[in-house]
């Protein structure tokens, strides 16, 4: 199963504009031109857009799948909505949301999460894995987290 290395789904959601901008499949040494990014958070936007489905990585070219041209046509909160389904699909999601239901809770205190995360991803990973999950939970609606008691909150 995938796992998600791209912090914040707004560079994944820039990737898409770009890709809509173009209008047809594009060379991804064209796309590496367009944004600025280093070279492996350019390849780890288009795993990450591609193990979603919103676009397709084929002959060293990416195109927007009919999901990735829904998602763009969509307003905000229909976006979030739609990556909430993706997302849920991929690491450090999937694992992290059962996690919760094997507990039987919607919340669990950030250092239990930290612990379980760092059990399941390799080490030295934690920190960049724990703002993945707030950062994606946050924008989706799938997490919260409440920084004055540390709980993490499961929200589906």
């Amino acid at each position: 199963m995938h796992r998600l290395e791209t912090i914040s789904p707004n560079s994944l959601i820039g990737l898409l504009e770009i890709l809509e901008d173009i209008g047809k499949s594009t060379d991804i040494a064209k796309l590496d031109d367009s944004l600025d990014e280093e070279r492996t958070t350019l390849m780890n936007l288009l795993d990450d857009a591609e193990s979603l489905n919103l676009i397709k990585v084929s002959n060293g070219d990416a195109t927007l799948t009919e999901v990735g041209k829904k998602f763009l046509q969509s307003n905000i909160e229909e976006r979030k909505k739609q990556l909430k389904n993706l997302v849920k699909e991929v690491e450090p999601f999937h694992s992290l949301i059962n996690f919760f239901k094997s507990r039987n809770t919607n919340e669990i205190p950030s250092e239990e999460v930290g612990k379980y995360l760092g059990e399941i991803f390799p080490v030295g990973e934690h920190d960049d894995t724990f703002k993945i999950v707030l950062n994606w939970g946050r924008y989706t609606k799938l997490f919260s987290f409440d920084r004055d008691v540390g709980l993490l909150i499961y929200q589906d």
